[in-house]
Order: structure tokens, then C-alpha cells, then sequence
């Protein structure tokens, strides 16, 4: 059964013709030299039939005129049999199926064609008159050149055409006997040689030109191919850290609030020392999974810069203030020479490149420093100002040829054994990329051994009039405001126990379900309005956070704030969890950060209400 089925996978179904075998490279270079001649074919017919004629009122002179005329017909039923079968396939270009079959006529007719000249010539030559024997001899020869240009893609064809007619000059000549006949001859010989070098040289080149051209053509393909491949490859890793991402993040997630919950108890010394190892790594693991988020997030194009004046020295001053702490405990000195300036950028965003680089900096230096300097120059590029800032540092250096694979993502070059401390080798990606989306310009110089400079520059703007208020690096903390109802809606059920716990620590009274069938039953007859919806976006099916918060919200005839929290990274799953306008939060989610969080939506539903 096996071997018959085999057989019948490879079976024709019937009414159908089998799919034809794809056509060699040659089979296509002789489609091509056959269409070459198609091409040619009207004026080859056209230039043969006036030439005849013009022979013919050479030869009309020494020979009968019927004879003369015979030949003449002869030539011109010639021309008119090639035109008719011209015309007849004109709009019908050859294939490598027909190709041989074409050329192989085309050679015949050409053949006789050139039979019925050598003919002409040795009947019909002028004997004893040299003038009117070198003006045939030159129309002759203007038809050889003519069919040579025309045919040049076939030598069979030209050689079917100049081998009868150059030999019928020789022999009438050399029949003549006279020593300018001989010479003349001679010329003609010569000139014969030089065609068929020519003739083959012309037709070498068009060949390699034609195989030249199928090459690239294949290659093109082949290029096509791999590169099809590649993104497919690309998209496959897109989809493997999407989803592995996902699944990663559910437990560290868990885990976070249970070390949230655990906090509210008082441990022992011994606990607690154990405790800030577990906190640490938790961190740790968190600041790994929000690179590849903000990768993502730069992937979906969900990144947009808010521009506007933008106090650079505060911002560095918090950064280097919160990096001062790990510089020190490496034993290395973090310096700042920061001058007062003003960019128009997105403040976030661009605190993000400069923690970045500042970080780095701290990370990748032994021993010696890291200085953070801020300069203001005038004289731009525009002509105007600009702030320059540079992060310099002592640390190992970079070489040269690879200063710009630093800048691509996953890249660590002097962490080969991935030590997770040294993060995922995403931190200059996310500069690069973000630099781009901010429109400023970085750039890179170092030496091994020597450390290195990493410079932004960015067009400074005058200080506004009023002082803006400076952004914080992250929401100003919170607390949650007087504890009420929370509706937690998770398919994980540790998640779902580390929030309760948490949540419940903290003064809440929660109910929590897998979804919202198993939600609405524990709804029913319930009159009070929970004071906030807390739900996983990518639910059990095809059930979404959306979805849980629209029902709920038409169960309880009330807007009721809601955050949505999703461990996807996958660009089009952050753009749909997204585009719901809730407040939304990507996992793991530190209990600080559920807290700010929360107090924000509790106090941004209030606001609501007072304006209402």
C-alpha cells in the first residue's frame, strides 16, 4: 500500500498534461539566438531582395536578359517565401522547445539563398570586364556583410550564406586567369578570413553575453531565495523570543509579587539577607526581559518622540547619581563636567540613550573612570548651537573593524560567556535605534586598551522664558488608594495567587478568576463597584484583556479604571494590547511599580469623577 501510494503522489491527474521540465540554461541562450534572427529577418529579406537586384542589372550587360531574369525571380520567390513564413510567426517568439527546429530552417533558407547567388556569379560573370567584376564582387560582399550583422547570434547561417558566395568570386576570378583577377582573388580571400574571425569573435562575445546574463539572472534567484529564507528565519527567531519570551516571563512575574508579599512579613536577619539576593536577581531578570521589549516595542513602531525644550543637566545629573552607586562599588570614579544646555528632544527617550551609555561605560570598565561631560557649542553644523555630550571611559577599548558591529543587537564583544550581568548585548542597539527616531547624530571613537568615547550631539534651543517643570525618570511613587475591591483576571494561576497575596497585604479585597466565565459567576448579586480591574491581556482562546474590561464594564454600568498587564513582545500582540487605551503595563511587574500604577489609575478615575 505504501509503494502504491508512492507511485500515485508522482501519477498525472487526468485531463491534465505534465508540468514541463524547466528549460536549460543553453536551451534558453538558443531561444534567444533563434529570436535574434526573427528580429533581423525583415531586413535581411529586404536587403537581399534589393541586392539581387542590383546584380542583376550588373549581369544584364554580358548575359541574356531571360536568363538574368530567371535568377532574379528565382531570388525574389525566395524573399517572398521567407516573408509569408516571417509574417506567419512574427507574434509567436521561439522557446527552447522550438528553437532548434527554427534555426535549423533558417539555416536553409539562408543556404539556398546563398546557393542561388554562387550560381548567379559563375553563370552570369562579367568576363573580361574588371569594373563591372569589382562592382559585383562588392555587392556580393555588401550581402555577406549584411547577413553577417543579421545572423551573427547562428554561424551556422552566416557560413551557409558566405562560404558559397565568397567561393563563387574566388573561382570566377581565379578562372579569369589575369594577374589583376588573381590579386583580386587573393583580396577577396583575405577579406574572407577576416569575416569568419570577426564572425566568430562577434559571436563569442553575444554567447558569453547571453550565459553573462542567465548567470546574473540565476544568481538574482538564488538571492531571492536565501534571502526569503532569511526573513523567514528571521521571523521564525521573532516568533521563538516572542513566545519564549511570553512563557518566561509568567514566572518571573509570579515570582516578583510573591517576593512583594513576602516583604509585608518581617524576616530574620539570616531571611533577609537571602531575601535581597532573590530581589536582585528578580531585578535582574527583569531588566534582561525589558530589553527585548523595548526592542520589540521599536519593531512595532509603537516608539514616538514627544519633542519639546528639554534641561539636559538634571537629567544627567540622575543618571550619573544613580550609576554612581555601581561605579563605586567596582572602585571606579564616575566625573561629571556638565555645562547648562537645552535640546528639543524627548526627554524619556533620550535619558534612556544616555543611561545606556552610562551604564555601559560603568559595566565594561575594570579599573581608572567614567567621565560624563556636557559641553554647548556654538558655530553648528546649521550655524547654530549645539549640546555635546560625551561618555568617556578607561575600560578595555574597542578595535576598529568592529566598532560598528557593537551597534547591532545581541553583541557583546568581550562577554563571550554571556554572563547575564552583562545584560543581552541590546544597549547600543536600542541607542542606535533610538538616536535615529531622535534625529541625533553618535558617534564612536576607541582603542583597545585606551578605552572609549561614545558622542551624542544634538541642536541646542534657547531656555525658555518660564522654567518647565523637568520630567522624572520614572512615576513619582504612590500609594494605593484606600484599599476596595480589585478584580484580578489572570489563566496563570501563580500569577493569580502572588496578586491576591500581594493585593490582599496591601488592604484589598480581591476576587480573581482564570477569565470571565469563571469570574461571573463569583459576580452575581455583588452591589458594590470595584475599585479597579487588573487582567492579563492574552487570556484563555481567543478571549483578551479587552474584552474582560468592555463586559465588566457594561456589567457594572461603570467606567471602572483598569490596568492590563501582557508578557507578549511580538510587535503585532504589544500593538493590539495597546491599541485597547487602557493603562498597560508589561510583565514582570515589580509590586512598586502594580503600586504607582495603581494609585495613578485610582487617582485619574477620581479626577474623572470630580470633572463629571
Amino acid at each position: 500500500m505504501k509503494a502504491r501510494g508512492a507511485a500515485a503522489a508522482h501519477e498525472t491527474p487526468r485531463g491534465s498534461a505534465p508540468a514541463p521540465a524547466p528549460a536549460s540554461r543553453e536551451a534558453l541562450i538558443l531561444a534567444d539566438q533563434a529570436n535574434s534572427i526573427q528580429g533581423n529577418i525583415f531586413l535581411l529579406i529586404g536587403g537581399n531582395a534589393i541586392t539581387a537586384a542590383v546584380a542583376a542589372w550588373i549581369m544584364v550587360d554580358p548575359a541574356p536578359l531571360w536568363q538574368v531574369l530567371v535568377w532574379l525571380g528565382v531570388q525574389l520567390g525566395l524573399a517572398v517565401l521567407s516573408l509569408a513564413q516571417a509574417l506567419r510567426i512574427r507574434h509567436r517568439p521561439a522557446t527552447p522547445r522550438n528553437a532548434a527546429r527554427r534555426l535549423r530552417g533558417n539555416t536553409i533558407g539562408i543556404a539556398i539563398s546563398g546557393a542561388v547567388w554562387a550560381v548567379g556569379v559563375l553563370v552570369f560573370w562579367p568576363s573580361g570586364r574588371l569594373d563591372m567584376q569589382l562592382l559585383l564582387s562588392i555587392v556580393i560582399m555588401g550581402s555577406v556583410t549584411a547577413v553577417l550583422h543579421s545572423v551573427t547570434g547562428w554561424l551556422p547561417a552566416f557560413y551557409a550564406f558566405f562560404f558559397p558566395c565568397t567561393a563563387s568570386v574566388v573561382l570566377a576570378s581565379m578562372w579569369e586567369g589575369s594577374a589583376a583577377n588573381i590579386a583580386f582573388a587573393l583580396t577577396t580571400m583575405i577579406y574572407g578570413v577576416t569575416s569568419t574571425r570577426f564572425a566568430a569573435r562577434l559571436h563569442g562575445t553575444l554567447l558569453e553575453s547571453l550565459r553573462a546574463r542567465y548567470e546574473i539572472a540565476e544568481l538574482a534567484a538564488d538571492l531571492q531565495v536565501q534571502k526569503e529564507r532569511a526573513e523567514e528565519a528571521s521571523r521564525a527567531k521573532s516568533r521563538f523570543l516572542a513566545a519564549a519570551s511570553h512563557d518566561l516571563r509568567q514566572p518571573v512575574h509570579a515570582l516578583s509579587l510573591f517576593v512583594g508579599a513576602l516583604r509585608q512579613e518581617p524576616p530574620g536577619p539570616a531571611a533577609e539577607r537571602l531575601l535581597e539576593r532573590v530581589e536582585s536577581t528578580v531585578d535582574t531578570m527583569g531588566t534582561l526581559f525589558n530589553s527585548l521589549l523595548d526592542i520589540s516595542k521599536l519593531d512595532a513602531g509603537m516608539v514616538q518622540a514627544e519633542r519639546r525644550p528639554c534641561r539636559l543637566r538634571p537629567l544627567l545629573e540622575r543618571i550619573c547619581a544613580e550609576e554612581g552607586a555601581l561605579a563605586a562599588r567596582r572602585g571606579l570614579a564616575l566625573r561629571t563636567r556638565l555645562a547648562d544646555a537645552w535640546a528639543n528632544t524627548d526627554p524619556v527617550l533620550f535619558e534612556r540613550i544616555a543611561r545606556n551609555l552610562v551604564a555601559n561605560a560603568v559595566r565594561y570598565t575594570s579599573r581608572g573612570g567614567v567621565l560624563v561631560a556636557l559641553q554647548l557649542r556654538h558655530g553648528g553644523p546649521a550655524g547654530g548651537s549645539e549640546a555635546v555630550l560625551r561618555v568617556v571611559d578607561t575600560g578595555i577599548g574597542i578595535e576598529a573593524a568592529r566598532q560598528e558591529e557593537v551597534f547591532h543587537e545581541f553583541v557583546q564583544l568581550h562577554n563571550p560567556e554571556r554572563d547575564r550581568q552583562q545584560g543581552l548585548g541590546l544597549g547600543l542597539a536600542i541607542v542606535r535605534r533610538l538616536a535615529e527616531l531622535l534625529e541625533v547624530r553618535v558617534t564612536l571613537r576607541s582603542r583597545p586598551g585606551s578605552g572609549s568615547t561614545f558622542t551624542l550631539r544634538l541642536d541646542a534651543v534657547p531656555a525658555p522664558a518660564l522654567p518647565l517643570a523637568e520630567p522624572a525618570a520614572a512615576p513619582l511613587a504612590g500609594r494605593a488608594s484606600d484599599a476596595g475591591l480589585v478584580l484580578v483576571i489572570d489563566d496563570d494561576a501563580d500569577i493569580r495567587a502572588g496578586m491576591r497575596t500581594l493585593l490582599t497585604g496591601w488592604g484589598h479585597a480581591v476576587v480573581d478568576a482564570g477569565g470571565l466565565a469563571e469570574l461571573l459567576p463569583q459576580l452575581r448579586g455583588m452591589k458594590v463597584v470595584p475599585q479597579l480591574i487588573i487582567t492579563d491581556y492574552r487570556l484563555r482562546g481567543a478571549e483578551t484583556g479587552h474584552d474582560v474590561v468592555a463586559r465588566l464594564r457594561d456589567e457594572f454600568n461603570d467606567d471602572v479604571p483598569a490596568i492590563v498587564i501582557t508578557g507578549d513582545t511580538a510587535p503585532e500582540r504589544l500593538r493590539e494590547a495597546a491599541a485597547g487605551g487602557h493603562v498597560l503595563l508589561h510583565k514582570p511587574v515589580s509590586p512598586q511599580q502594580l503600586r504607582e500604577c495603581m494609585a495613578r489609575a485610582s487617582a485619574t478615575a477620581s479626577q474623572a469623577d470630580a470633572a463629571a
